[in-house]
């Protein structure tokens, strides 16, 4: 009789403890050794898994058994023909139509008849049940390692699967040059393809090696992938939602979020060879596409630099006028004057806060019950949200990129509310912002082009370019520290100011604005931000308000 000896592998889970393929093929040899009456036709391997109907060897295997060319198969174990009742049936049928005769195992006794055929169909669902529960355990413990805070599978690039520990932990010097990554990514002032560039070209970055991967360099669309993983924050996204992950993240919930505006702005510059001073920084006020620049020279020889729309070049056009760089860095420079607060008025915050003797108790309650009103809020939509999709008034993809951004906010709210309790507040974030405020317009107008953007970065959101006019409007803190110099004892003469009981009211009042603002989370990311720019732009006036700082802490301790 003509058989075809068949061979299956799987590369999944289910099958990893089954003999391989050559250790398939020697037993089958052994068992058909001296056998006149085998007569083998071809022979098909097979590293495919039998859970899903679609094995392509197999499928071929059937027909050509159809067509008459063998009248038998011989195979190691049933489970190697079937473990889905699709291609279990289709075994079982060719037997009841006498396409296929017999079928031969190195581990089970087949016999043709009515009765043979009961217990293979048992076996074929018994193979068929092993599959369904292991699936079900492995989704099990998928579901109770994401419930610990754990994710099931592989750990991306920073972070390595601890064996002993059943955790994931961070990875050495890759956690740092991931770190490092979003470092540059958070300054504003790098693209992905640059970023990407340094960490391959200059720092001569190679992926980590795991099993067959890696041992490369980094490629654009991994950093891109890198730089958009919800992971690195702390997150574990698993089939389309987020849940809360307890390894160490690389950046906070907070700086994720500002990682994700900087990618998501289309106003993204791509490479060029030249670099303008507000090149990749506004938006178009009539269609929100990108401003982008362009040189022109004069008939007279005289060049001149233009920001216009991008779309003034595609259909339908954008009817927005160009401004020329001149007229558009004036109105900067307005803007950072509106920022800059006066002398006297400066110096008298940053006397305010050096002296203050009152604590932040009621400043870190009042932050408190604004940030727990927040997540009250925010749970309530995401339970507004999962309502809606009940009644289908929304779809799935539209349920889940809102559940995502609302997830995501929460958890960046609870993370801020977590760190509100333990952090210890001070006026140090206000006394960086002031520096900037003071100092912004000279650094300006010194800087280079990328520093000048890194400025505008800090201190504005979403400028915008509409009509010849620059709209930018400061960010929260800066607001803030603005609308405190409407106390009107800020403007008059201290001296005068100290003997009116109407003012030491009013300052008393500031003080506590004050507090409240130095306590605010967003306040003490923006002066982050600062911090790190001003060490780039004048150390050296970082220096001094440290050095006063320290000085002035001495003499208070030792005057108490």
């Amino acid at each position: 009789m003509k058989y075809f000896i068949y061979c299956r592998k799987s590369q999944e889970a289910e099958d990893r403890q089954v003999m391989s393929l050559a250790s398939q093929n020697e037993e089958i040899d052994r068992l058909i050794e001296g056998d006149g009456e085998v007569t083998i036709v071809d022979r098909y391997e097979e590293a495919f898994s039998a859970k899903q109907p679609g094995r392509p060897l197999f499928d071929e295997m059937m027909r050509r058994i159809e067509r008459g060319e063998a009248e038998g198969i011989i195979a190691w174990h049933p489970d190697r023909l079937a473990r889905n009742s699709m291609d279990g049936g289709r075994v079982i049928y060719a037997l009841d139509q006498g396409t296929l005769k017999n079928l031969l195992f190195c581990s089970y006794a087949f016999e043709n008849s009515s009765q043979g055929k009961f217990m293979l169909n048992i076996i074929f669902g018994y193979s068929k049940y092993y599959v369904d529960s292991l699936s079900e355990n492995v989704k099990r413990g998928q579901r109770t390692k994401i419930r610990n805070g754990w994710q099931p599978n592989l750990a991306p690039i920073g972070y390595r699967n601890c064996r002993e520990t059943g955790t994931i932990v961070p990875d050495g010097e890759h956690f740092e040059i991931v770190r490092r990554m979003f470092g540059l990514l958070l300054t504003g002032n790098y693209s992905v393809a640059e970023i990407h560039r340094v960490a391959a070209n200059e720092w001569g970055y190679i992926t980590p090696t795991v099993r067959t991967r890696g041992g490369k360099k980094l490629g654009l669309s991994t950093t891109h992938n890198i730089l958009n993983n919800p992971f690195y924050a702390g997150y574990i996204r698993w089939q389309g939602e987020l849940h809360p992950g307890r390894h160490l993240p690389v950046v906070s919930k907070s700086q994720f979020e500002r990682a994700q505006q900087i990618l998501g702005k289309r106003t993204q510059p791509r490479p060029q060879r030249r670099s303008f001073s507000y090149g990749g920084i506004f938006t178009c006020g009539a269609c929100g596409l990108s401003v982008t620049a362009e040189r022109k020279r004069k008939p007279s020889g005289r060049e001149y630099v233009y920001y216009h729309c991008t779309r003034v070049h595609r259909t339908p056009r954008c009817t927005q006028p160009s401004i020329e760089e001149q007229e558009l860095h004036r109105q900067v420079l307005a803007f950072l004057d509106g920022v800059r607060l006066p002398e006297k008025i400066g110096s008298w915050f940053m006397e305010a806060m050096r002296t203050s003797k009152d604590s932040f108790a009621d400043a870190k309650a009042e932050v408190a019950k604004k940030l727990s009103d927040r997540m009250t809020s925010l749970k309530k939509q995401l339970s507004n949200l999962t309502d809606l999709r009940v009644r289908e008034v929304v779809g799935d993809d539209e349920f889940a990129e809102k559940r995502e951004i609302l997830t995501r906010e929460l958890a960046k709210t609870e993370e801020n509310a977590e760190n509100a309790k333990h952090d210890q507040i001070t006026f140090e974030p206000l006394e960086i912002l002031q520096l900037l405020c003071s100092k912004a317009k000279c650094w300006f107008e010194e800087a280079d082009n990328k520093t000048k953007r890194a400025l505008l970065r800090i201190l504005c959101s979403n400028p915008i370019l509409k009509d010849k006019k620059v709209i930018l409007q400061a960010r929260k803190p800066f607001v803030e520290l603005g609308l405190l110099t409407g106390f009107s004892h800020l403007r008059g003469d201290v001296d005068d100011v100290r003997k009116d009981h109407a003012a030491c009211e009013k300052r008393t009042r500031l003080r506590k604005r004050l507090q409240t603002l130095a306590a605010d989370p967003e306040t003490v990311e923006v002066a982050k931000e600062a911090r790190a720019l001003i060490e780039q732009i004048d150390p050296d006036a970082l220096k001094q308000l440290d050095d006063y700082d320290r000085s002035f802490r001495a003499i208070r301790q030792s005057s108490s």
